[in-house]
């Protein structure tokens, strides 16, 4: 909280400075500025693009240059965000301030993200007790509503799973699903799961693996289609 009370405050004297650099303050000495004459008080003096004054012996103009604190203030601003980001586990990744042009490579990327994944992964843990009591409470009031088609008996474990928080490249995903599972090294329910933790649309792993199943059986027990040859005359 005290960084972004800092951030709020530097951006504040941030806008202030930018106010006096845009229209800087003036100090005019050795010039006669025209008198009101109801008054008898001197005119303010009003500086436009083209405006010529007339200044006496030893007159000078002096200038307010705040352009160096301006760049300190701005740079003040993206050390406490920077600050804060490190405090919160917040990435400057996740936040969007970084060009993905900048990133060296994927890998990168991914390392840079570590304290974003173990800060969900905290937020999910704290919470994963509650999620089981609530699903839980779910069937319990399913059964004591006597739902269509709900089992009877004692609640079924069960947990809440989440997607994930980052973008994933969902092409690489199934292509590593479809080599370990070719050659052997991944079963096809841990193929499923990981296509499911990748976003893929599959409801059910286990009715997904009994659809992929016996669609194999259904086309090695199919009977093969005879090839219609059509005889043409020699010329």
């Amino acid at each position: 909280m005290q960084a972004f009370d800092e951030l709020a405050e530097t951006d504040t004297d941030s806008a202030r400075a930018s106010s006096t650099t845009g229209a800087p303050i003036i100090g005019l000495a050795g010039a006669r500025p025209e008198v009101d004459r109801v008054s008898g008080r001197p005119k303010p003096l009003t500086i436009e693009p083209g405006t010529v004054f007339a200044l006496g012996d030893g007159g000078r103009m002096d200038v307010l240059d705040t352009s160096h604190q301006l760049a300190e203030l701005r740079a003040c601003v993206e050390e406490i965000r920077d600050r804060a980001a490190v405090n919160a586990r917040l990435p400057a990744v996740s936040l969007g301030t970084v060009d993905p042009s900048d990133v060296p490579s994927g890998y990168a990327l991914q390392l840079s993200l570590g304290p974003l994944d173990s800060l969900v992964d905290a937020m999910h843990l704290a919470r994963a007790h509650k999620y089981a009591l609530l699903l839980k409470m779910v069937q319990r009031i399913h059964q004591a509503g006597r739902a269509n088609g709900w089992p009877q008996g004692a609640a079924l474990p069960a947990r809440l799973v989440f997607g994930p928080h980052t973008p994933t490249d969902r092409n690489a995903i199934l292509e590593e699903v479809v080599k370990g599972v070719t050659a052997g090294v991944l079963a096809l329910e841990t193929g499923i799961r990981m296509l499911q933790d990748a976003g893929y649309p599959i409801d059910d792993a286990r009715e997904e693996v009994a659809r992929i199943t016996e669609r194999r059986r259904s086309g090695e027990t199919a009977p093969a289609k005879k090839l219609v040859s059509s005889t043409y005359p020699a010329p």
